[in-house]
């Protein structure tokens, strides 16, 4: 609603009005899933701008919702404009999070202290295994492991221990 009267205060006919939320809202969505993706190597100026389209859309945001506000007052500003400070917040904690946490939903009951097969970095362990044997002909090793899963290096060392464990023995095309 703020965004749909901010573009009808800047000069937006009706239906471009109309579509002025579609856009912002759809480049935070956008951007908030580029955001919270784990980053692959050497992938800088993507990420950059990713984080830019992000805080672009925040600041979109935030200025339309102000400036709809029905007074220039502290409530009111305060008010229309939490909803695009929250998110930014939320997306930042999130982005954040520990590597190791990051793809457990309930916490150290998933975790073997050898990483096993109830540890879901070790089903991302193997799957980069997998993409390193396609393009190298080559097992993984700790320290690509760790970078691309941004984890340390006792963990990396962890995970490759398991995920060769498990294929010793199997043959690879």
């Amino acid at each position: 609603m703020h965004q749909h009267e901010f573009a009808l205060q800047g000069g937006a006919d009706r239906t471009s009005a109309t579509l002025w939320p579609l856009s912002v809202d759809g480049l935070l969505l956008l951007a908030t899933v580029g955001v919270l993706k784990q980053p692959s190597e050497g992938d800088r100026r993507t990420r950059y701008v990713v984080r830019l389209a992000f805080l672009l859309g925040i600041a979109v945001s935030l200025a339309a919702n102000v400036a709809a506000a029905p007074a220039l007052a502290w409530k009111p500003v305060l008010v229309a404009g939490w909803p695009p400070v929250a998110l930014l917040l939320a997306v930042e904690l999130l982005a954040h999070r520990s590597p190791d946490r990051a793809g457990t939903a309930a916490g150290d009951e998933f975790m073997d202290e050898g990483g096993g097969a109830g540890d879901p970095l070790v089903g991302r362990a193997r799957q980069v295994d997998a993409r390193h044997w396609e393009l190298y002909q080559r097992p993984v090793s700790a320290e690509t492991l760790r970078k691309e899963l941004r984890i340390g290096a006792s963990r990396s060392r962890q995970l490759v221990a398991a995920v060769r464990a498990r294929s010793n023995g199997s043959t690879r095309d």
